[in-house]
């Protein structure tokens, strides 16, 4: 699986950087006592019947892959904070099938699924332009999961979308993001996220696992999401020739992005350092404007803006 991808359809010039579109519950700190995470659920109901000789309820035997009777729920294994959400299948063993688990956002926080879904708002004037998230996969077999964010006007048309496939053993967070692809114009009213287990056309397997954290949906809250035990020293904001770095906190092993306002890469590399020593970037060749420097190591991830004069 790609790590990342960056190319930007010149559409998103459409979307600029004003206010931030929040994701609800992105970070999935929210948890009810049923030990759901609130605003993210999926429409399953199992179905009861009633024997009409001994008036007993009857229903399928299911397997959950925890104890927890839903495929969607809180998780402990957080990447920030307390909480990150959970994703998994289970097996009907009545007939002796897979139901495939996923999990979507939706706006009433009283609701354990999401029902007739519209999405969530998009406030006027925020942006919208990528789909973004910390994620874990621990997949049974050669499962394919799928996440996806879906933009719409007010009267329900569809305007762009971004989609993610998820495969291959990932038991260290990752991040990884992708660009919406434009392909209506009018004006974002609501969106909507959703994780699922099994692209179209993959076989799931029961006993695999999605653990996500950190849902965005533009560079900005990148900003401002730092573990600030760990965060890097960056010198100067307003650059000229040369970029300095000491990242404070990160292992020896670290790995330097430059991405443009457009999220492509441009300049990238992996340096086996002291943590203490001071790294520097050659940014002459950079035109003027606005940039994101992105450092990591294996568990943890820094991104900090730079303005290239």
């Amino acid at each position: 699986m790609k790590k990342n991808y960056f190319i930007l359809s010149l559409m998103l010039l459409i979307a600029p950087f004003y206010t931030q579109a929040q994701v609800v519950n992105g970070n999935f700190e929210n948890v009810k006592p049923n030990f759901l995470p609130s605003n993210w659920g999926m429409n399953f109901t199992q179905e009861i019947a009633i024997d009409a000789q001994t008036g007993e309820t009857v229903s399928d035997q299911i397997q959950y892959t925890w104890c927890f009777p839903s495929m969607v729920y809180a998780s402990t294994e957080a990447k920030d904070g307390q909480y990150a959400m959970e994703v998994s299948n289970a097996f009907n063993w009545t007939t002796n099938k897979l139901i495939v688990g996923s999990a979507t956002i939706f706006n009433d926080p009283e609701q354990d699924s999401p029902g007739w879904n519209p999405g969530v708002p998009v406030n006027p004037g925020t942006s919208v332009i990528l789909l973004g998230f910390d994620y874990k996969f621990l997949p049974a077999g050669d499962d394919i999961a799928e996440a996806k964010l879906e933009v719409f006007d007010a009267e329900g048309n569809e305007l762009g979308r971004a989609s993610l496939d998820i495969s291959g053993m990932h038991n260290i967070y990752e991040y990884v993001y992708t660009p919406v692809s434009i392909t209506h114009s009018g004006t974002p009213a609501f969106m909507n996220i959703s994780f699922n287990m099994a692209k179209e056309g993959s076989t799931p397997t029961f006993g695999t696992r999605l653990i996500v954290d950190n849902v965005r949906v533009n560079f900005s809250t990148l900003i401002t999401n730092e573990n600030q035990q760990h965060t890097a020293k960056v010198w100067p904001t307003i650059a000229d020739t040369e970029l300095n770095i000491i990242p404070t906190g990160f292992s020896e092993s670290v790995s330097y992005k430059i991405i443009n306002s457009e999220g492509k890469v441009i300049k990238q590399a992996t340096v086996n350092q002291s943590p203490e020593y001071t790294y520097s970037i050659n940014v002459s060749d950079l035109s003027s404007g606005m940039y994101f420097l992105n450092i990591q190591d294996q568990t943890n991830n820094s991104t900090k803006k730079f303005i290239k004069k």
